[in-house]
């Protein structure tokens, strides 16, 4: 009996029970307050989605010329249904209005997405809505040279997707949703640049070149302080492109950018051919911003070479440039007298910023899975504002980026509310 008595008596008091049902207790909110993070980045991408597509639409309806405002809501449906087909918010019941009232192009969407954890808590679902609202098209036209980015390192996977193919999809979206919205008012130009740019030009403007026509190959910057400018090459050789090669990376000659499809494409309405060079452009070799900068400075300069641009005097004509880098400047650039390094092409890249801002270029730049802080502060500074500056760590980021690069175009482009 006493035995008995002992064993009831350890029993009775013992903690571990109490204990395990406290934890069990306790773990109820734990679950709950983990389920519910996993449901608010379930309707944060829902809603990042639907106003993505929102965005798309409204531009869409806003700048279909010519069209009754019934018409212009079923483009802009069709444009939203385009761009929602794919992505968090695809394929739930989503109730949607596209109207015009008093000059502009109104877009409202909403859609209940179901919860996992949270419907535990009595929370089955939640509401995630947007709104869009652009003036209606008028006649000013955006000439956009996209300065990317093609060094090896662009190779590299961010996220979910090798650096280049993310940025590859990115542009390759803007130039498909502006151009649809504006058809035949937006020139897009493209300047892939790693440690040289490869480039046609007229034999007249290339260092050592002789004869009428043209010449294709490779080149750094001009020489010191014509690669500041949009100026027309003379007949001074340090005016002209072609200068000798660096030898720091001569080992990473011209050879690889034919294959890989690294040329310039000068300022065009075919979206087509655009799109098509977006798709074949592959990676090689190191880093050279300021000459990329220099080059897409040129393209929305009406000056020989690239005369496909507008002149300053169009004030219907809106001028973009947007650089996408992922790494540091690691080429050599030509500066004062005998200076040549790549201290001087972080300078460069400064005042080819300033200069462009100063003819009249909006210029916005993103910073790629980029974390070296100089480079990123250069590049904020080199941007138009706080607001053409962006950071993106990953794939997704970089669609995100793109898609308020679209939005803030098409306000310059059209009267956004």
């Amino acid at each position: 009996m006493i035995n008995v008595r002992k064993t009831l008596s350890r029993f009775w008091n013992s903690q571990r029970g109490d204990t395990a049902i406290m934890f069990a207790i306790s773990a109820i909110p734990v679950m709950l307050a983990a389920g519910a993070a996993i449901d608010y980045a379930s309707y944060s991408n829902a809603k990042a989605h639907l106003q993505a597509a929102l965005d798309s639409a409204a531009i869409a309806g806003a700048a279909a010329s010519g069209k009754s405002n019934s018409e212009r809501a079923t483009i802009a449906e069709a444009a939203f249904d385009a761009n929602l087909a794919d992505g968090p918010a695809a394929g739930y019941d989503i109730d949607s209005e596209f109207k015009v009232e008093d000059g502009v192009f109104i877009a409202n969407a909403s859609v209940d997405v179901p919860t996992s954890i949270m419907k535990l808590a009595g929370v089955p679902e939640m509401n995630v809505s947007g709104g869009a609202e652009v003036g209606l098209a008028g006649n000013k036209k955006a000439e956009i040279a996209l300065v990317l980015d093609y060094s090896g390192s662009m190779g590299e996977v961010s996220g979910s997707k090798v650096k280049y193919v993310a940025m590859r999809d990115a542009a390759t979206k803007l130039v498909s949703d502006l151009t649809l919205a504006s058809p035949g008012k937006v020139k897009f130009g493209l300047v892939p640049f790693s440690h040289h740019v490869y480039v046609t030009l007229p034999k007249a403007h290339v260092k050592g070149a002789t004869g009428t026509g043209n010449w294709t190959g490779c080149t750094q910057d001009r020489k010191y302080p014509q690669n500041l400018t949009s100026a027309t090459p003379t007949a001074s050789d340090a005016s002209k492109w072609n200068q000798a090669m660096a030898p720091e990376h001569a080992d990473s000659d011209c050879g690889g950018y034919a294959p890989n499809k690294l040329i310039v494409k000068p300022l065009t309405t075919d979206d087509a051919a655009v799109k098509t060079q977006l798709a074949a452009m592959k990676p090689y070799a190191w880093t050279h911003i300021a000459l990329g900068v220099e080059f897409g400075y040129h393209l929305l300069s009406d000056n020989l070479p690239f005369d496909q641009g507008a002149p300053k005097s169009d004030t219907e004509t809106q001028k973009f440039m947007i650089v996408l880098t992922d790494g540091m400047q690691t080429e050599p650039a030509f500066g004062p007298g005998t200076t040549r390094n790549v201290a001087q092409g972080e300078k460069n890249l400064e005042k080819l910023c300033n200069n462009a801002k100063a003819d009249g270029i909006r210029i916005v730049t993103l910073a790629f899975d980029l974390y070296d802080t100089s480079t990123r502060a250069r590049l904020k500074n080199c941007a138009s504002d706080a607001d053409s500056f962006f950071v993106a760590d990953d794939d997704t980021d970089l669609s995100a980026a793109f898609e308020e690069i679209k939005v803030s175009i098409a306000n310059e482009i059209y009267l956004r509310k």
